[in-house]
């Protein structure tokens, strides 16, 4: 029979303190250590009140520039400014009425808000209210306009006749500075008839 061999018994091992295995930390660190160095509080208040003033600089600029900005052209600028470019073109009759129809919808839509510019000459003419928005003395003269205009849009390509383009040119320059004419004179007179009704 055989028989195994038995094996030595190890001796146990010596049990292991843990306490003694974790390190030991510093002490306490002095708050003195603690402080910054360097910065002093002089320095940092100068510094907010030093971008506290370039913030209200910065901003007193943008806002003066948004004041100083030109104001857009008025409906009657850019009018007057087209009459003179197409003084300049001579363009033959047909072109010139096309153009010139198109700067009077143009100013009479940027000045009255009148829907002319969106409407087809017969939708215009069948429209009761149509130049309502310009004052009474100039609706006729500028309809009358309006009616040349058409004219030479339907009597197909004609030959160049300067003398009765530019004509044409000065009537309805003529009739812008008519509108607005009225108008400023119908303000001022609202103006007056405001300042007797507080006086009263």
């Amino acid at each position: 029979m055989i028989t195994l061999a038995q094996t030595p018994a190890t001796p146990t091992a010596q049990p292991i303190d843990l306490l003694k295995c974790i390190p030991e930390l510093e002490k306490g660190i002095p708050a003195e250590a603690l402080e910054s160095s360097g910065i002093s509080p002089w320095l940092l208040w100068g510094g907010s009140v030093g971008l506290i003033l370039l913030i209200g600089l910065v901003v007193f600029l943008i806002i003066r520039k948004k004041k100083t900005a030109p104001l857009p052209p008025s409906a009657e600028e850019i009018a007057m400014q087209r009459l003179e470019a197409l003084r300049t073109l001579q363009p033959d009759l047909r072109a010139c009425g096309l153009e010139l129809s198109m700067i009077l919808r143009e100013y009479l839509a940027g000045k009255t808000e009148d829907p002319a510019l969106y409407e087809t000459h017969e939708e215009f003419s069948r429209r009761l209210d149509a130049l309502s928005a310009i004052p009474r003395e100039c609706q006729y003269a500028t309809r009358m306009l309006l009616e040349k205009f058409v004219e030479l849009k339907y009597a197909g390509r004609q030959e160049n006749a300067p003398q009765l383009a530019a004509q044409l040119i000065a009537e309805t320059e003529q009739t812008i500075l008519n509108i607005q004419e009225a108008q400023q004179k119908a303000a001022e007179a609202a103006k007056e008839l405001e300042k007797v009704r507080k006086l009263s």
